[in-house]
């Protein structure tokens, strides 16, 4: 079994300069992270926006059950592969 992490950990660990936030919008664009939504167990009709890495995305990582919130997944990236994946983030992140 591989060595998994967040993403904030591995963009931490990678000394890399961009938020989470900005990191997950560029994989989203890139087609490797998808938005799901789920219902909110505490409000009613409420929904909950969660990541999930799409079929290309899972070249790069796992969808890890939530263990806070069954049904719904983490993205959780490989350590081996993450300095590829951090390379494509950088570069479409360029202006």
């Amino acid at each position: 079994m591989e060595k998994t992490d967040s993403l904030t950990n591995l963009l931490k660990e990678h000394m890399v300069e961009i938020s989470t936030v900005k990191a997950n919008k560029i994989l989203v664009s890139l087609g490797l992270l998808a938005e799901k939504e789920r219902p909110s167990s505490k409000y009613a009709g409420k929904m909950k926006k969660y990541k999930v890495l799409t079929e290309q995305g899972l070249a790069y990582g796992v969808n890890q059950e939530n263990p806070s919130s069954p049904g719904q997944t983490t993205p959780h990236y490989y350590g081996d592969t993450f300095p590829e994946l951090l390379t494509l983030i950088q570069r479409a992140g360029k202006p």
